[in-house]
């Protein structure tokens, strides 16, 4: 993989090279067509290995998205694309299946819940990084509810603002993602309960100078009316963020979208 350096910004392709941008980076990411035909890699023995993988991958993918639309609104906080650090996340959670041969390995999200926790949203401000705090939390799966508590912030010893944007609040959000098996009639993966994907609620912080000491505070979330439809193969996941923003119209916090930083902080 080559990058482009210099004043020529091109993006597009040309004569077997692909180039594009990515957020996150200022540079031009240049790649070369090629690789093996559709035709050898579905018909050849050498080529058993790619297959079984590509298959998986869609069991990735399927676990990835049903992830980030559980936490979609802590994307807004995200200062790269975190497709792919999900869809790597859930690669390594199809690799604790060793039940099933490779090829055909679930997602077992609710078995390897531990391995969600401290899944950050951004490369560059992490969260620990910009808080330097710990908030406590607990999920209560039979009410669907999530909450946080923030001890007493003092931004003078536990901030470190990327930015000089004047406010900031506090963010969470509980979320519902499923686990993604192999379904022989259909010949590929798919989620196990999609009853309630996508299914999130996220509370906030009232927005507040970023150079004001707090006390305590305590943050609730719950998802309502959808207790009776969870199943053991949904994982209830909470995230937790920062937000800035700039002063709104109303002489108020007015949100600077990617101005943040979050990360997930456990699962149940």
């Amino acid at each position: 993989m080559a990058r482009v350096k210099g004043i020529i910004q091109v993006t597009g392709s040309l004569k077997g090279v692909s180039m594009y941008t990515m957020r996150g980076s200022e540079e031009v990411i240049m790649r070369t067509k090629g690789g093996p035909s559709k035709y050898t890699i579905k018909t050849r023995d050498s080529c058993k290995g790619l297959r079984d993988s590509g298959k998986e991958w869609g069991g990735c993918t399927k676990a990835a998205s049903s992830l980030r639309l559980a936490m979609e609104p802590l994307g807004r906080l995200a200062d790269y694309n975190f497709m792919g650090g999900l869809n790597a996340l859930c690669k390594k959670i199809q690799c604790m299946d060793t039940e099933h041969e490779k090829g055909l390995r679930s997602v077992l999200i609710t078995e390897n819940r531990s391995m969600l926790t401290d899944f950050n949203f951004n490369k560059i401000n992490l969260f620990d990084t910009v808080i330097r705090m710990r908030p406590t939390w607990t999920i209560d799966r039979d009410a669907v509810k999530a909450t946080v508590t923030f001890p007493a912030f003092n931004p003078a010893e536990q901030l470190a603002a990327p930015n000089k944007l004047p406010f900031m609040r506090f963010v969470i959000v509980l979320g519902v993602c499923s686990n993604a098996s192999y379904v022989e009639r259909s010949k590929g993966f798919k989620l196990e309960e999609d009853l309630l994907k996508g299914y999130r609620h996220e509370e906030h912080t009232e927005w507040f100078p970023v150079k004001r000491s707090l006390p305590e505070q305590t943050l609730e979330t719950c998802i309502g009316g959808i207790a009776k439809h969870l199943t053991e193969s949904n994982t209830l996941v909470l995230g937790i963020g920062v937000e800035f923003g700039t002063v709104g119209a109303d002489g108020e916090g007015e949100a600077v979208k990617y101005a943040g930083c979050a990360k997930i902080v456990g699962s149940l």
